[in-house]
């Protein structure tokens, strides 16, 4: 490079006169260029250590991004269950709103089934009808045994006074009214899965295309779940010891169970084996045959009630 004496412009070193000011550079050496190269690279060095720094820093902020994410992934176990039950909650209510919702279209529309969101909607419907079917009995028990101690505790004090002996009014019967409702739900409970597994299996032989059994039951359940409606005034008339209405409700109760059971097999639909009226007598039978063996069940269980509330007395 040449340096024009008069005005400084930077030329070429093979440029005679300046392009700038028309000054003559054939007798100016070009020993500068040297120097002007050294004064080029400076700023390139420049440069360059601005990149290094800045890739220091890049490789500082990366090592400090993983740093915190591992310390992010180390406490996420801790955090984990917490989130887990909230999802839990969220989707336990979900499924109620969804059985809900399907209750109240069975409700509106019984013949109308539809298809729940989950399997056990079904099941759940008809153990809550068992369940309130219990609770009423219990309730009556207890009723039946606290009259029974009443009068009893009467007719024992009437006769201590007469021969001037101290009174009692300790209970004289003595009945597990829990124990038996309990078993009397788990006969119950058994008794209608056999019932609803023998129509399942009639529902199998009818129609040549077999259908789950849990579909089965929610159609069967879709079609009587009026029945907890029904069992919860036959609780509620037990509290107010309506023994009247109890047994009306009871008797529409089985009603609708019988209604239903027959429902489940002339309102499908599909290639028959057997023509569904020919089903629907089988599943008749069935529940004759069922409603013989709950009343030799009821029958046992009162007899034995009766020994228990007589040893009770003799006591």
């Amino acid at each position: 490079m040449k340096k024009c004496p008069k005005c400084g412009a930077q030329m070429s070193s093979d440029t005679n006169f300046c392009t700038e000011c028309g000054a003559d550079l054939r007798n100016v050496s070009v020993s500068n260029e040297s120097a002007q190269s050294t004064e080029t690279f400076e700023p390139n060095g420049t440069v360059e250590n601005q990149n290094q720094q800045q890739a220091n820093q890049n490789t500082q902020q990366t090592a400090q991004a993983q740093a915190t994410q591992q310390t992010q992934q180390a406490q996420q176990p801790a955090q984990a269950q917490p989130v887990r039950r909230s999802i839990d909650t969220e989707q336990a209510k979900q499924t109620a709103a969804s059985y809900w919702k399907w209750l109240l279209g069975s409700w509106a529309h019984p013949t109308n089934t539809e298809a729940p969101t989950s399997k056990w909607f079904g099941v759940v419907s008809i153990a809550i009808e068992i369940f309130l079917f219990c609770a009423s009995f219990f309730t009556m028990v207890q009723k039946a045994v606290a009259y029974l101690n009443q009068q009893a505790n009467n007719v024992s004090n009437g006769l201590a006074a007469l021969l001037g002996q101290q009174q009692n009014n300790s209970n004289l019967i003595h009945f597990n009214s829990f124990g038996t409702s309990f078993e009397i739900f788990i006969v119950l409970l058994l008794l209608d899965a056999a019932v609803l597994g023998a129509v399942y299996g009639i529902n199998c032989w009818v129609f040549r295309e077999k259908e789950s059994f849990f579909d089965f039951i929610n159609r069967f359940a879709h079609y009587t779940n009026v029945i907890l409606i029904t069992n919860l005034l036959f609780f509620l008339f037990s509290l107010m010891s309506a023994y009247t209405m109890m047994a009306l409700v009871l008797v529409l109760s089985i009603f609708l169970y019988i209604l239903g059971m027959t429902m489940v097999i002339v309102t499908r639909q599909g290639n028959q084996r057997l023509d569904r009226l020919y089903g629907a007598v089988f599943v008749a039978i069935i529940i004759l045959i069922a409603l013989g063996i709950l009343c030799a069940i009821c029958g046992t269980a009162v007899d034995i009630a009766v020994k228990s509330l007589t040893g009770g007395l003799g006591n």
